[in-house]
């Protein structure tokens, strides 16, 4: 098992106008992904009137919200792909996944837009290799 620590920050990792973080981590078919944030790991997605400091969970519900989200398609949180961006795959604070595809790991915020974004959140990712 190999184990790394990222920080994905709102702003310049944002899938809207920000890059990717590249992790470098390369994934086979069959490997164990997890990645870990803790809750209490906050970042913000808007300034202004309302509070829009979140975990790595997001925003609110992506059917809807009191809140004013201002999101991607509903959603602000942390995400990640495997193809430099083309699909996408929700992590939130935990996720644990079999990769069904090779690739190397990136993750983003997702959000719609990174102009007002700030902070960060740390991913804790492990990799449990596939027995050959």
């Amino acid at each position: 098992m190999a184990k790394f620590q990222f920080e994905v920050k709102a702003k310049e990792n944002s899938v809207s106008s920000g890059v990717a973080l590249a992790t470098e981590i390369q994934l086979s078919k069959g490997d164990l992904l997890t990645v870990n944030v803790s809750p209490d790991d906050t970042w913000r997605f808007a300034t202004g009137n309302w509070d829009s400091t979140s975990n790595a969970n997001g925003l609110g519900n992506p059917l809807g919200s009191d809140c004013g989200l201002f999101t991607k398609n509903g959603f602000s949180f942390i995400i990640g792909s495997l193809d430099d961006g083309k699909t996408f795959f929700p992590i939130g604070t935990r996720l644990e996944m079999t990769i069904l595809g090779a690739g190397q790991l990136s993750m983003f915020c997702w959000d719609c837009n990174n102009y007002d974004n700030d902070g960060s959140v740390i991913a804790t990712v492990a990799v449990y290799k596939r027995a050959n």
